[in-house]
Protein backbone atom coordinates (compact mmCIF):
# COMPACT_ATOMS: atom_id res chain seq x y z
CA UNK A 1 0.00 0.00 0.00
CA UNK A 2 1.44 3.16 -0.60
CA UNK A 3 1.92 6.47 1.54
CA UNK A 4 -0.75 7.83 0.82
CA UNK A 5 -3.48 5.57 0.55
CA UNK A 6 -1.96 4.27 4.09
CA UNK A 7 -2.81 7.64 4.95
CA UNK A 8 -6.23 8.11 3.59
CA UNK A 9 -7.14 4.69 5.51
CA UNK A 10 -5.68 6.15 8.90
CA UNK A 11 -7.53 8.92 9.01
CA UNK A 12 -10.93 7.58 7.18
CA UNK A 13 -10.29 4.98 10.46
CA UNK A 14 -8.93 7.32 13.23
CA UNK A 15 -12.41 9.73 12.10
CA UNK A 16 -14.09 6.41 12.71
CA UNK A 17 -12.74 5.94 15.80
CA UNK A 18 -13.76 9.50 17.07
CA UNK A 19 -17.15 9.55 16.32
CA UNK A 20 -18.43 6.16 16.69
CA UNK A 21 -16.44 5.40 20.35
CA UNK A 22 -17.19 8.59 22.24
CA UNK A 23 -20.28 7.66 23.85
CA UNK A 24 -18.42 8.55 27.09
CA UNK A 25 -19.24 4.81 28.75
CA UNK A 26 -17.33 1.94 29.70
CA UNK A 27 -18.39 -0.57 26.27
CA UNK A 28 -15.68 -1.14 24.01
CA UNK A 29 -15.88 0.06 20.74
CA UNK A 30 -16.63 -0.89 17.59
CA UNK A 31 -14.05 -2.93 14.71
CA UNK A 32 -13.10 0.09 12.24
CA UNK A 33 -14.90 -1.05 9.02
CA UNK A 34 -12.63 -2.05 6.48
CA UNK A 35 -12.81 -0.08 3.12
CA UNK A 36 -13.26 -1.23 -0.10
CA UNK A 37 -10.86 -1.13 -2.95
CA UNK A 38 -10.56 1.16 -5.22
CA UNK A 39 -12.77 0.18 -8.42
CA UNK A 40 -15.02 -1.38 -6.84
CA UNK A 41 -18.06 -0.18 -5.67
CA UNK A 42 -20.46 -1.17 -2.25
CA UNK A 43 -23.18 0.01 -1.44
CA UNK A 44 -25.14 0.04 1.84
CA UNK A 45 -28.58 -1.66 2.29
CA UNK A 46 -31.03 1.84 2.31
CA UNK A 47 -33.21 2.17 5.51
CA UNK A 48 -30.82 -0.43 7.61
CA UNK A 49 -28.47 0.13 10.51
CA UNK A 50 -26.07 -1.82 11.97
CA UNK A 51 -25.60 -2.18 15.50
CA UNK A 52 -24.05 0.66 17.73
CA UNK A 53 -20.96 0.26 19.97
CA UNK A 54 -23.02 1.97 22.91
CA UNK A 55 -26.39 0.77 24.47
CA UNK A 56 -28.06 3.69 22.69
CA UNK A 57 -30.19 2.81 20.08
CA UNK A 58 -29.99 3.68 16.59
CA UNK A 59 -32.07 5.15 14.36
CA UNK A 60 -33.58 3.88 10.93
CA UNK A 61 -32.54 6.70 8.61
CA UNK A 62 -29.14 5.96 7.05
CA UNK A 63 -26.35 8.09 6.80
CA UNK A 64 -26.53 9.56 2.85
CA UNK A 65 -22.83 10.06 0.68
CA UNK A 66 -23.07 13.36 -1.52
CA UNK A 67 -23.07 12.74 -4.96
CA UNK A 68 -20.59 12.91 -7.61
CA UNK A 69 -21.49 16.38 -8.64
CA UNK A 70 -21.70 17.75 -5.27
CA UNK A 71 -18.26 16.24 -4.36
CA UNK A 72 -16.59 17.63 -7.39
CA UNK A 73 -18.13 21.24 -6.94
CA UNK A 74 -17.03 20.85 -3.09
CA UNK A 75 -13.63 19.63 -3.97
CA UNK A 76 -12.73 21.54 -6.94
CA UNK A 77 -11.96 18.66 -8.74
CA UNK A 78 -13.59 15.77 -11.32
CA UNK A 79 -13.29 12.74 -9.21
CA UNK A 80 -15.46 9.06 -9.20
CA UNK A 81 -17.11 7.75 -7.04
CA UNK A 82 -18.69 7.70 -4.18
CA UNK A 83 -17.73 4.28 -3.04
CA UNK A 84 -20.01 3.75 0.04
CA UNK A 85 -19.21 1.23 2.83
CA UNK A 86 -21.51 1.04 6.16
CA UNK A 87 -19.77 1.21 9.41
CA UNK A 88 -20.79 -0.04 12.77
CA UNK A 89 -23.12 2.45 14.62
CA UNK A 90 -25.44 2.87 11.13
CA UNK A 91 -22.49 5.46 9.54
CA UNK A 92 -21.20 5.46 5.65
CA UNK A 93 -17.81 6.00 4.33
CA UNK A 94 -17.88 7.31 1.03
CA UNK A 95 -14.62 7.81 -0.87
CA UNK A 96 -14.07 9.82 -4.19
CA UNK A 97 -11.06 9.16 -6.01
CA UNK A 98 -8.68 10.67 -9.15
CA UNK A 99 -6.27 12.50 -10.29
CA UNK A 100 -5.36 14.40 -7.46
CA UNK A 101 -5.90 11.73 -4.94
CA UNK A 102 -8.66 10.17 -2.42
CA UNK A 103 -11.05 12.04 -0.80
CA UNK A 104 -14.06 10.98 1.84
CA UNK A 105 -15.78 11.68 4.20
CA UNK A 106 -17.66 9.43 6.99
CA UNK A 107 -20.95 10.45 8.16
CA UNK A 108 -23.27 9.03 11.00
CA UNK A 109 -26.45 11.09 10.86
CA UNK A 110 -29.09 11.11 12.83
CA UNK A 111 -27.87 9.93 16.04
CA UNK A 112 -29.64 9.09 19.34
CA UNK A 113 -29.12 11.85 22.08
CA UNK A 114 -26.40 9.83 24.15
CA UNK A 115 -24.21 8.90 21.56
CA UNK A 116 -24.72 12.13 19.29
CA UNK A 117 -23.03 13.87 22.57
CA UNK A 118 -20.37 11.46 22.66
CA UNK A 119 -19.36 12.17 19.26
CA UNK A 120 -19.47 15.72 19.75
CA UNK A 121 -17.62 15.44 22.85
CA UNK A 122 -14.53 13.80 20.81
CA UNK A 123 -15.05 15.12 18.00
CA UNK A 124 -11.51 17.81 18.14
CA UNK A 125 -9.87 15.25 20.82
CA UNK A 126 -7.38 14.17 18.01
CA UNK A 127 -4.22 15.78 18.10
CA UNK A 128 -3.27 18.80 16.29
CA UNK A 129 -6.98 19.83 15.57
CA UNK A 130 -8.51 23.03 16.27
CA UNK A 131 -12.16 24.70 16.81
CA UNK A 132 -13.37 26.20 13.37
CA UNK A 133 -16.53 28.01 12.61
CA UNK A 134 -19.06 28.35 9.36
CA UNK A 135 -19.60 24.78 9.62
CA UNK A 136 -22.85 23.61 11.21
CA UNK A 137 -23.31 23.76 15.40
CA UNK A 138 -19.32 23.54 15.63
CA UNK A 139 -16.21 21.79 13.72
CA UNK A 140 -12.64 21.17 14.23
CA UNK A 141 -9.75 21.03 11.18
CA UNK A 142 -6.46 19.63 10.84
CA UNK A 143 -4.06 19.85 8.18
CA UNK A 144 -0.68 18.08 7.93
CA UNK A 145 1.48 16.12 5.18
CA UNK A 146 -0.65 17.56 2.31
CA UNK A 147 -3.82 16.57 3.44
CA UNK A 148 -6.90 18.09 5.45
CA UNK A 149 -9.11 17.12 7.78
CA UNK A 150 -12.44 18.19 9.28
CA UNK A 151 -14.83 17.03 12.08
CA UNK A 152 -18.23 19.10 11.89
CA UNK A 153 -22.09 18.34 13.43
CA UNK A 154 -25.15 19.50 13.10
CA UNK A 155 -27.46 19.97 16.46
CA UNK A 156 -30.52 19.90 14.52
CA UNK A 157 -30.44 16.74 12.66
CA UNK A 158 -27.58 15.14 15.12
CA UNK A 159 -25.37 14.41 12.69
CA UNK A 160 -21.59 14.16 12.66
CA UNK A 161 -19.11 14.26 9.57
CA UNK A 162 -15.08 13.46 9.32
CA UNK A 163 -14.14 14.55 5.81
CA UNK A 164 -10.26 14.16 4.62
CA UNK A 165 -8.86 15.43 1.46
CA UNK A 166 -5.50 16.38 -0.22
CA UNK A 167 -4.54 19.53 -0.11
CA UNK A 168 -5.72 23.20 1.56
CA UNK A 169 -8.64 22.91 3.85
CA UNK A 170 -11.25 25.01 2.18
CA UNK A 171 -12.33 22.48 -0.11
CA UNK A 172 -12.38 19.65 2.76
CA UNK A 173 -14.72 22.09 4.51
CA UNK A 174 -16.68 22.69 1.51
CA UNK A 175 -16.93 18.24 1.27
CA UNK A 176 -18.19 18.29 4.85
CA UNK A 177 -20.83 21.25 4.60
CA UNK A 178 -22.93 19.49 1.90
CA UNK A 179 -22.55 16.04 3.98
CA UNK A 180 -24.19 17.73 6.83
CA UNK A 181 -26.78 19.66 4.29
CA UNK A 182 -27.37 16.46 2.75
CA UNK A 183 -27.99 14.45 6.63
Amino acid sequence: MNRQASFVAGVLIGGLAMTACGSGNSHSASPPPSTAPAGSATTAPSGTTAPSATSAPVTSVASTCPTLAQANTALGVSDQGPIQTSTPGGGVVCEYTGAGGNAGVTIFANQSPVVFAGQVVNAGKAPGMQAISGIGDGGFALTAGGRSVVNAYSNASRTLVAAQAPGALAPTEALARVALADN
